[in-house]
């Protein structure tokens, strides 16, 4: 009996584990392109996507597309930048500024004001960054202003201001005694100088004595004995 022929064993049809997951990946991927993302970006999950929406779209304001913490402070910010009707009654006066904290009523007549009452009143910290409903949060990892800078560069211009002083204390020394050293130069030629005008007026007065004793007549007798001065 003839044997049939054996065929060549048939190759199993095999999933690519790594290809497939790979599709799987890129099928499950969600991305985002909403402003300001310049290009979109890639979430491996609904829920990622979604803690991203809620950090950087759900309170961005479509106006200039500034981002902010809570839809309050969005509300706050699109009052008090966007709406004109607000710029209106602020201008006459009016108190237009409120409170960060949503449950508070409180409207003030600046912002200063509005700092000081949520210090006072509900015990937000000094370095609190008040500026946010003008600012936002994008590009920020906290709402608390770190001054650290401000105190390192408060110190070097307290150490430049007083090694100026230093300097200009030593200077003004230096000048003065300059000044008091000249002055003794000064007085010590004026010593000199009268001194010898002293001397040249002494040598005068010989001078004239002698000239004088010179013209006396030889027949002129003082007293007796020879001409001249008589010896006593």
């Amino acid at each position: 009996m003839p044997s049939s022929p054996r065929l060549p064993p048939s190759k199993i049809p095999e999933l690519d584990t790594a290809q497939g997951d790979n599709d799987q990946d890129n099928s499950s991927a969600m991305k985002c392109s909403l402003p300001p993302h310049k290009s979109a970006i890639g979430f491996n999950s609904y829920g990622d996507y979604e803690t991203h929406y809620l950090q950087f779209h759900t309170n961005r304001c479509l106006e200039c597309s500034k981002n902010f913490p809570s839809d309050h402070l969005l509300g706050v910010h699109i009052e008090e930048w966007h709406d004109p009707l607000v710029r209106v009654r602020r201008d006459k006066g009016e108190h237009t500024y409120s409170c960060f904290v949503e449950d508070c009523d409180r409207k003030c007549l600046t912002h200063q004001k509005r700092r000081m009452h949520m210090i006072d009143k509900h015990m937000y910290p000094k370095n609190f960054f008040f500026s946010v409903t003008k600012d936002g949060i994008d590009g920020r990892r906290s709402l608390l202003v770190d001054h650290g800078h401000h105190r390192r560069r408060s110190s070097a211009t307290i150490q430049s201001k007083e090694t100026r002083r230093r300097a200009s204390t030593i200077d003004d020394a230096q000048t003065e005694t300059t000044s008091e050293h000249i002055s003794t130069i000064g007085e010590d030629k004026g010593s000199e100088g009268n001194s010898k005008q002293s001397q040249d007026a002494d040598m005068a007065d010989l001078t004239g004595a002698m000239s004088a004793l010179q013209f006396v007549p030889p027949s002129v007798r003082f007293g007796r004995g020879r001409a001249g001065f008589a010896k006593r």
